[in-house]
């Protein structure tokens, strides 16, 4: 029986990417300019990494203090709160969140800061919708952020009675790791996996697992 569903927010739930990406290139160009090009396509292929890891990669020939790494990550954190008003769910997401709501419990893990999502989840009134929220300024391994979610459920099956909707290749592999089932938010389908365009269109892959679950 499915009764938990775990989100990814940048980019599963809000339209943040492009934003976010154009904030960290431009503190980092103006931090070290000859890793600009370097950053390009680090972040572009690392985007379920904690920032904090993603800068010890990019600069990790300058063997900067974990100090400094830090200050980095504050610093972006602080823009990207700035612009946290700019921020969009995609359509009908935030209406279909608040449904999911009343039928299930809904957690959420995220690249992104404490005080980001928060700004964000409250501006679009839902934070209340959400049983648990972890962030990777706080805990940086998403297995843990897992394992924290299914200590707060006190389910022993939590991971059998789980769906995880993220977008990237290791997100799968995150999920696989605990046996959750993982359904890709995408625009581009792999036939060996489940997968929707959009959240908004959650029903179909809801029904699809109760329709397995009776048989």
């Amino acid at each position: 029986m499915i009764k938990y569903l775990i989100f990814d927010l940048d980019w599963t739930l809000i339209r943040s990417n492009k934003q976010n990406l154009k904030i960290v290139l431009n503190e980092i160009e103006k931090y070290d300019d000859k890793y600009l090009e370097k950053a390009k396509y680090l972040f572009s292929t690392t985007p379920w990494m904690p920032l904090y890891n993603q800068l010890n990669i990019l600069f990790g020939e300058k063997n900067l203090t974990d100090t400094k790494i830090k200050n980095l990550c504050e610093k972006i954190y602080k823009k990207f709160n700035k612009k946290s008003d700019k921020i969009e769910f995609f359509e009908w997401v935030s209406e279909k969140i608040i449904e999911l709501s009343k039928k299930y419990k809904i957690f959420l893990t995220t690249w992104n800061s404490t005080k980001f999502a928060k700004n964000v989840l409250e501006k679009w009134g839902i934070i209340e919708c959400f049983d648990l929220i972890f962030w990777s300024d706080e805990i940086k391994k998403w297995s843990q952020h897992l394992d924290i979610f299914k200590n707060y459920s006190e389910d022993e099956s939590f991971f059998d009675n789980s769906i995880y909707f993220w977008d990237w290749d290791m997100d799968k592999l995150f999920a696989l790791e605990k046996n959750i089932k993982f359904v890709r938010v995408w625009d581009k389908q792999d036939i060996n996996e489940e997968f929707i365009d959009s959240i908004a269109n959650i029903d179909n892959i809801l029904g699809k697992y109760k329709d397995w679950l009776k048989k």
